[in-house]
């Protein structure tokens, strides 16, 4: 069973609630091409991105009436998928049964839309941060990285890198030795706690299966600040992964985000170029391909074989 059969069956956030307007709006997920509409004003529907008459996009068409129109031929299907409308289909003949597109499962969560392939295997990750009033949240543009959305996840678990990849901002080359981790596993995924001397904080990682992270930061100093982050990723292909990063914080609720944005860009620049040079592209859940360091690596080996257990097998 490859990769994308597996992760057919979890939540992938795909568009910003706010993207899907009047007309139809395309996606990829695993390789699937996606069309999403809105078939009423609260209700976003997703189908497979493909007209059963000849199989052009339906992304190409229009959208009338809450039903979805082919650019190609005219055929219009409702919001369960059904083929309501043959312009050219003479008088007297019916609309064939099989004229019914492919639906998929959609929700709405923190300001985006996710869908499922499958039948989901479990709910949307928890963000509690999102609808507290004692937090200023906010959701940044798309990260788009030519990068395996595992390997994405694996670097926000690893925090070794950094002294090296974000020193000064981050990390003290002067300070590079952690303390070990013992990830506890969880059905969802897993957890780890971390001391920071380098800023007297406390990390706290929760890992969603498969591509969603949670990292909460708690300082220790009088005058401490304290900060959450979410990073969720939508695989488009085994190669290539949009990235949805939101940061929630305590301080300066009211103050402009414009320095906050370009420090986390910055940071996501670092790991950007990191991320993408790393071969092999996709993650290796061998764990005999790359060497580990027991302790510092405890978080990463277990994601890798979490994902191995699920049968996870990347092809192309």
């Amino acid at each position: 069973m490859g990769a994308t059969d597996v992760l057919r069956g979890y939540w992938h956030p795909v568009a910003r609630v706010s993207d899907i307007g009047a007309g139809p709006h395309a996606e990829t997920v695993l390789d699937q091409r996606v069309v999403l509409y809105r078939s009423a004003p609260d209700e976003i529907t997703a189908f497979e991105d493909l007209c059963m008459h000849r199989g052009s996009a339906l992304s190409l068409g229009w959208v009338d009436d809450g039903n979805i129109t082919c650019r190609y031929h005219g055929w219009s299907y409702d919001s369960s998928g059904m083929c309501v409308r043959i312009p050219t289909l003479a008088e007297g003949r019916r609309i064939p049964e099989k004229a019914r597109l492919k639906k998929y499962r959609t929700t709405q969560r923190y300001g985006l839309v996710w869908v499922a392939l499958e039948d989901p295997i479990q709910p949307v990750p928890e963000y509690p941060s999102f609808d507290s009033d004692e937090l200023a949240t906010m959701l940044y543009d798309p990260f788009r990285w030519q990068a395996n959305a595992a390997r994405i996840v694996e670097n926000v678990l690893d925090y070794s890198h950094l002294p090296w990849v974000h020193e000064g901002m981050l990390g003290d080359r002067e300070q590079p030795v952690y303390a070990d981790v013992s990830p506890e596993i969880l059905a969802d995924g897993l957890t780890y706690e971390l001391y920071d001397g380098t800023n007297n904080t406390t990390r706290h990682y929760r890992l969603f299966l498969p591509f969603t992270v949670l990292l909460s930061v708690t300082s220790h100093s009088p005058d401490g600040r304290n900060y959450s982050m979410l990073f969720t990723c939508c695989p488009v292909n085994n190669q290539e992964t949009i990235q949805w990063f939101f940061t929630s914080r305590d301080w300066q609720l009211m103050q402009p985000e414009d320095d906050w944005r370009a420090f986390d860009a910055a940071v996501m620049d670092q790991d950007k170029e990191i991320v993408e040079s790393q071969r092999p592209e996709e993650l290796p859940l061998d764990l005999t391909e790359e060497l580990h360091l027991r302790g510092t690596d405890a978080g990463t080996l277990a994601y890798r074989r979490m994902l191995r257990d699920l049968g996870v097998e990347w092809h192309r």
